[in-house]
């Protein structure tokens, strides 16, 4: 379970309690002397866990500024000149955004705090680091606050809180964003409830003294508390029509951040030491010097899971590879076991067979018969896919019929394989859409019979639509149907040498 330390600092004392799965495991105070600082040496020598300190003192600054929208280096040095404005006496300041404006150039509204008095913090600061004490940053009770009002429905809230060794703590919320705060202290013979009655109405009038809240504005008033102290402020709170008052049960409060002890009093410095385990802030006003030793034990422990995971990776992964190693062990001796099977069953087959001598010169023979019969034999997509891809870029002719067969007996042309039989195909068809005119229907098909001539085809036209020869008549198709203009051709196709 993860174990803290945490440090709640007031004028004169220093508060430090151990704390481990969110339980109280130990308690411990220190009174701002010598001999307190010397106690709280020795109670850090075995602190070596990740520290908390929180704060509540009177001297904390708040400033309201409306600064423009930077960002990186500029938006660091405009913080930085701000800070030498407001704060050049003390390192503990800190730059809060509020929002960021709607309207005209976007600006930023910024709230400004810092701890004014750092003589009260820098010794018990110095002890940590001599300690080397990894602490994770320093933080106030205003800072810690906003949790407690962010259910409540009014955008100008007073939230008042008592610390038994610091006092009244009185924190304005504009919007819910933090505003102001003021500490009063609360001396041994004034009572809380009398301390409330008395501070509220000085702290209305600071208010609107500061413009902070509006005229005519009704003030909200939180009041964390116990219940018998709320019983005596319901009595004693004069019925103002300025205000309104709303109490926090600091025992629910309690039950709801689960204090492992029972809450006696409306003391709540229980409350926001809890609250800043549950709700730690992003900023505060430690510098890098006083949280380098967090930071140091932040890096060791991250070291240390790092090199946990690797060790557990590579455990698993030796595993993995010792097994595997097993299986691949076991599967290669079987593969040896089914080889020398196979290979003994090989060499019988091997065996059993009759001895048989064929000379070179007719294994020769034989391999150039095969040759011969493969060509002897095209596939017919050599022979009829240049006829198919010639008719698609033909598409007035309609193919009616083709013949197929071998012949030995036709003529050898040149570029051509005496020995083989030509491949005679015969084409025939009629030509669609030239209405009897011959000469243009002649002209498309000598287009045609050129372009299968370039194919490789022996081409010999057997019939056409009209024959123009000096034997033929012009009378030859006078009895086919109107419009019909036949033809036939004869192709011839050998393997090219």
């Amino acid at each position: 379970m993860r174990r803290v330390l945490l440090l709640f600092l007031s004028a004169n004392r220093l508060h430090a309690q151990h704390m481990q799965g969110g339980k109280i495991v130990l308690q411990h105070d220190f009174t701002d002397t010598p001999d307190g600082r010397e106690s709280f040496a020795s109670f850090l020598k075995t602190a070596k866990c990740p520290t908390y300190l929180l704060t509540d003192l009177i001297e904390e600054d708040f400033r309201h500024e409306i600064v423009p929208h930077l960002s990186g280096g500029s938006r660091a040095a405009l913080l930085q000149r701000k800070f030498d404005q407001f704060y050049r006496g003390t390192p503990f300041h800190q730059a809060t955004l509020l929002q960021r404006q709607k309207a005209g150039r976007r600006d930023d509204d910024m709230l400004f705090s810092a701890l004014t008095n750092p003589s009260l913090i820098t010794p018990w600061l110095n002890i940590m680091l001599i300690r080397q004490t990894p602490l994770a940053g320093i933080y106030s009770v205003p800072q810690i606050s906003a949790p407690l009002v962010k259910d409540h429905p009014s955008d100008h809230l007073l939230l008042i809180s008592w610390e038994r060794f610091s006092g009244l703590r009185q924190t304005y919320f504009s919007g819910h964003r933090l505003q102001i705060s003021r500490l009063t202290p609360v001396h041994a013979e004034l009572t809380f409830h009398d301390a409330v009655v008395k501070e509220l109405s000085r702290t209305y009038q600071y208010l609107k003294s500061l413009s902070l809240l509006p005229s005519g504005q009704i003030l909200d008033v939180r009041i964390l508390c116990h219940a018998v102290d709320r019983n005596k402020l319901q009595n004693q709170l004069p019925n103002d029509a300025d205000m309104r008052y709303d109490f926090a049960d600091i025992e629910e409060i309690g039950t709801q951040l689960k204090i492992d002890f029972r809450l006696i009093d409306s003391d709540a410095s229980q409350i926001f030491l809890h609250q800043l385990v549950a709700h730690c802030p992003k900023t505060d006003y430690a510098s890098a010097e006083h949280t380098r030793y967090h930071k140091l034990w932040q890096l060791r422990l991250t070291l240390n899971w790092s090199a946990g995971v690797l060790l557990l990776a590579s455990v698993f992964w030796a595993t993995a590879v010792f097994w595997q190693s097993r299986v691949n062990a076991a599967e290669t001796e079987s593969l040896n076991i089914q080889t020398q099977r196979i290979l003994k069953e090989a060499q019988q087959i091997t065996q059993s067979f009759p001895i048989t001598h064929t000379p070179a010169a007719d294994m020769k023979a034989s391999a150039t018969i095969m040759r011969k019969l493969d060509q002897y034999g095209p596939n017919p997509k050599i022979i009829l896919k240049p006829i198919s891809t010639t008719l698609d870029r033909f598409p007035q002719i309609e193919l009616n019929d083709l013949s197929w067969q071998m012949s030995a007996k036709e003529p050898v042309v040149g570029n051509t394989l005496a020995g083989i039989p030509a491949q005679i195909i015969t084409l025939r068809g009629n030509l669609q859409g030239f209405d009897n005119n011959y000469r243009a229907a002649l002209a498309y098909l000598d287009r045609f019979q050129l372009e299968l001539s370039t194919r490789g085809y022996q081409v010999t036209a057997l019939t056409k639509p009209l024959d123009v020869s000096p034997g033929g008549s012009l009378a030859d198709h006078r009895e086919a149907r109107e419009n019909e203009l036949i033809f036939s051709f004869k192709l011839v196709w050998r393997p090219s040498i």
